[in-house]
């Protein structure tokens, strides 16, 4: 991989504001988290399964508290860049009152999920990368991946995918040696669920192959999952089964259900902070599809006094969020996830999906095709700031 490192032949650029590369692996995430100013590094709300830190960061001391989250999906790693990216921002310009908020940051909540994810990457985009190529193998990714969605549709084919084949040299041995039983449980998933070269590039689950967002006692394919029967995902993933342990879709390790180490961290600290605290809401984000999800208790015909007041307040911010996005607006239903659990638990709470060209891990770093890369980082920082302070008043009035 050294022609790589030859910076003078590749650095002309597309479209778009080139300051550096975009894609951040999981030691860039630490690096850059490390050297954060103006914010405090709480106690870890937990730990994984293989003892990782699900590191917890909070802004300001005000008594108007709200939760951010990024990363429950690995594969969606534009949410992990995009949430450290705005804390960079908010750490140098301040531009939300420390004294009247305090801001819960939990900006890799898989890190089992992004080391494996991230070290897949960089088998064929390293660290010292022009933005040019960054951008060009971005772009090449995203062309395979709607290639081979074609090619399902038209020819019902399930044999290898192309934008998988360009990672089929990343396998558990790219995993950093220090992360050993990490590898060795990566391994021992690929080798036992006979996954296609290249699966790690698609790898959302945490390290036991485990999707943490699916990890709900009843999740949609529940009949399939005890009886053993394959449940494959759709389209250009039609290789991974969803009701086995791997890269996508697996809601738990065996017949008996148990929350992993993940959710039971995050689910406590919702818990926790809207007994002691003045909880405005969440801000949870996945990627992709430009789109925001808000809890319709109404709808759902949750029995609560409350819940026609709960609803108004959700839509209200949903709308705030689009004002500054464009995205679209929808209502939850999906009652077989952990964030609707969360939504459940928190009024205020809304699910933001990240970029409006699909196939993760990749393609909302491109910015190119619509400035992709640019409107979500642009736009969602705009969005966070005005609805934060939007909730704020919204909170004060109905006091």
């Amino acid at each position: 991989m050294e022609n790589w490192k030859d910076t003078k032949k590749g650095s002309c650029c597309l479209f778009g504001d080139y300051s550096g590369h975009r894609i951040l692996d999981f030691d860039e995430m630490n690096e850059q988290l490390n050297q954060l100013v103006h914010f405090k590094e709480q106690e870890a709300i937990g730990m994984t399964t293989f003892q990782y830190p699900i590191r917890h960061f909070t802004y300001g001391t005000g008594p108007y508290h709200v939760i951010l989250t990024a990363g429950t999906h690995a594969s969606e790693l534009i949410t992990n860049c995009f949430l450290i990216h705005f804390m960079k921002e908010l750490d140098q310009h301040m531009f939300l009152d420390p004294k009247q908020f305090t801001l819960h940051f939990i900006p890799i909540l898989n890190p089992e999920g992004t080391i494996i994810l991230t070290s897949a990457i960089r088998t064929v985009i390293p660290r010292k990368i022009t933005p040019f190529w960054e951008e060009l193998l971005c772009i090449q990714y995203y062309t395979n991946s709607r290639l081979e969605d074609n090619y399902v549709i038209e020819k019902e084919d399930k044999d290898n995918k192309l934008q998988m084949w360009m990672f089929r040299y990343a396998d558990s041995n790219c995993i950093p040696k220090k992360h050993k039983q990490l590898r060795e449980s990566v391994k021992e998933i690929i080798e036992t669920e006979k996954l296609p070269k290249g699966a790690m590039i698609a790898w959302s689950s945490n390290g036991v192959g485990i999707d943490l967002n699916a990890n709900v006692p009843n999740p949609r394919y529940i009949k399939a999952m005890r009886q053993k029967i394959p449940f494959y995902h759709e389209l250009r993933l039609n290789q991974i089964s969803m009701t086995s342990k791997g890269p996508i879709g697996c809601p738990f390790r065996s017949n008996q259900f148990q929350f992993e180490p993940e959710n039971k961290a995050i689910i406590r600290l919702y818990k926790d902070l809207i007994k002691k605290e003045k909880v405005l809401g969440s801000f949870i984000y996945h990627a992709c599809g430009n789109l925001i999800y808000y809890l319709d208790e109404i709808d759902e015909k949750v029995n609560k006094e409350n819940s026609i007041q709960n609803t108004k307040y959700n839509l209200q911010i949903a709308k705030k969020y689009q004002e500054a996005t464009g995205y679209r607006i929808l209502k939850d239903h999906k009652e077989t996830t952990v964030d609707y659990m969360l939504k459940k638990i928190l009024p205020g709470t809304i699910l933001v999906e990240l970029g409006n060209i699909r196939s993760t891990p990749l393609s909302q770093f491109i910015d190119s095709i619509d400035l992709v890369y640019s409107h979500i980082m642009n736009d969602n920082k705009k969005a966070l700031i005005e609805t934060i302070e939007m909730m704020k008043k919204l909170y004060e009035n109905k006091g």
